[in-house]
């Protein structure tokens, strides 16, 4: 049962975790189905594992440099988010970011820390799931039929008890740089004086206009303006208007975009071959069919929770929609209408459950590491100063934000390009160094593409799934050449 909350654990990190509902609350149906891969990815891998992991054939530091990226990158990721988080409560990046990499130093560094990694992840999802049912009591609506509410929306309007409403927010604060689009006329005022610069209509051509603003003075946009947020003003938006940026309706929204095939099949290929390196490091014992079921259930559950948070959050705060839907948005849930004296202590344990998956997720990929220590000793998992180095460096990357699920997307494309190919077949088919050959073929045209789809804009058709994911090109090749490696040593 252990091993299954384990792997759990490894796979269930925050980035991912949140990544599932903020996806369903940004795509609709196509981010429920990108959840759904995320659930699906992991239980397919263990189904495909052998008996004998194959991990870098007979060479052990290439899988280790490559896992070891991999994790590095992950906790990246994770700091990236525990920073976003605490500048959108206002406090400093820096905080989220220190006492995630402490806690996850201390507790990495700890060799009982593997002992209380289930215990963490329990309590996590023991800490997630009490807001969650405050929630959905707060609606008086189970998630199926909040789904169903939220698809029946003419339009998605700022609600009078919003931060955006009652005391104004810095745009800055906002995921990207984009401008905020308005489809309906909108009087936007600065709290406390500002510059506003903003690109309006006038007479069917567009005008760059700046003004200057007193405090408590205010601007009215009409259709079409588009706001630039580039300047550090707070504003206070009206009651009852539409959110800019959001989707024309609810019906909008359920009907989902039209993303083509070939990215949907590009981003299983990454979660799948992410997932089958992940749990399948090191000469992992067979799963009993109980951890089997635990990861199954827990897996599931993870899914049901992102889907019912998503639709709450949209019935509670459509605001989210205001300059793009961003993961670290979604744990601070808004005052609940009857609950203005529980709801500190339920934003708090929002908290500390997406700080306790991370704690609980750093010991599982420590265990990851240590596990392809072939002396058995899994000292490379325990070693300090490795760890110290790890952490250090992924928080001082930490302080230029990224997209943290970019982020998650390239540790899993480049461990599953690297490691992937001979992932599929047992240590005694691959000939000592094909698959350290193969492995390195894979991670080269990995990085080729990511650096080529960094200088090209959205392609369509296979060639910008390829692109987008790079994984769907690297693997067959490198699998490609660990198949004329076996043919050659025959």
């Amino acid at each position: 049962m252990t091993s299954g909350v384990r792997l759990l654990a490894v796979w269930l990190t925050p980035v991912l975790w949140l990544g599932m509902p903020a996806l369903i609350l940004d795509r609709g149906p196509e981010g429920l189905g990108i959840a759904f891969a995320l659930t699906l990815a992991p239980l397919i891998a263990l189904a495909a594992r052998s008996a004998e992991p194959a991990l870098g054939g007979s060479e052990p530091l290439f899988p280790v440099v490559v896992l070891l990226f991999t994790v590095a990158v992950l906790l990246w990721a994770n700091m990236i988010l525990a920073g976003d988080v605490a500048v959108w409560l206002g406090a400093p990046r820096w905080q989220g970011i220190v006492i995630t990499a402490a806690g996850g130093l201390i507790l990495t560094g700890w060799r009982g820390g593997g002992r209380i990694a289930p215990v963490l992840l329990l309590a996590a999802i023991l800490a997630v799931s009490v807001p969650l049912c405050a929630r959905a009591r707060a609606a008086g609506v189970g998630p199926l039929h909040a789904w169903a509410r939220v698809a029946s929306q003419t339009a998605f309007r700022f609600p009078p008890v919003s931060p955006w409403v009652t005391t104004g927010r810095e745009l800055t604060i906002l995921d990207g740089r984009a401008p905020l689009l308005f489809d309906e006329e909108h009087r936007v005022t600065a709290p406390a004086g500002g510059r506003l610069q903003a690109r309006v209509l006038d007479g069917g051509r567009g005008t760059d206009l700046e003004w200057t603003l007193l405090p408590g003075q205010s601007v009215t946009l009409r259709r079409g303006d588009r706001l630039q947020r580039s300047s550090a003003v707070r504003l206070r938006f009206e009651a009852d208007k539409r959110v800019p940026g959001s989707p024309p309706s609810g019906i909008a929204w359920a009907a989902g975009g039209t993303r083509d095939w070939q990215r949907r099949v590009g981003l299983l290929t990454t979660l799948l071959v992410g997932a089958l390196v992940l749990l399948r490091a090191g000469a992992v014992a067979p799963m009993s069919r109980l951890s089997v079921a635990v990861m199954g259930a827990g897996l599931l559950g993870a899914l049901l929770w992102a889907q019912a948070w998503a639709v709450y959050s949209i019935l509670d705060a459509p605001d989210l929609f205001l300059g793009g839907v961003t993961p670290e948005r979604l744990l601070t849930m808004p005052a609940l209408a009857g609950d203005e004296h529980a709801w500190p202590a339920l934003r708090v344990s929002l908290l500390a459950g997406g700080l306790l998956g991370f704690l609980a997720s750093s010991v599982a990929l420590r265990e990851r590491l240590g596990a392809l220590d072939r002396t058995g000793s899994g000292e490379i998992g325990y070693d300090l100063s490795l760890w110290a180095g790890v952490f250090s460096m992924a928080a001082l990357a930490s302080f230029w934000p990224l997209d943290s699920w970019f982020l998650a997307l390239l540790a899993l494309g480049a461990a599953g390009s690297s490691l992937g190919p001979a992932a599929f077949s047992s240590r005694a088919t691959v000939p000592a160094g094909v698959g350290t050959l193969a492995g390195l073929v894979g991670l080269a045209l990995f990085a080729s593409l990511s650096v080529v789809a960094g200088f090209r804009g959205e392609t369509p058709g296979l060639v910008g799934a390829v692109l987008a994911y790079p994984a769907l090109g690297a693997v067959p090749a490198g699998t490609l050449v660990l198949w004329i490696g076996r043919a050659v040593r025959r």
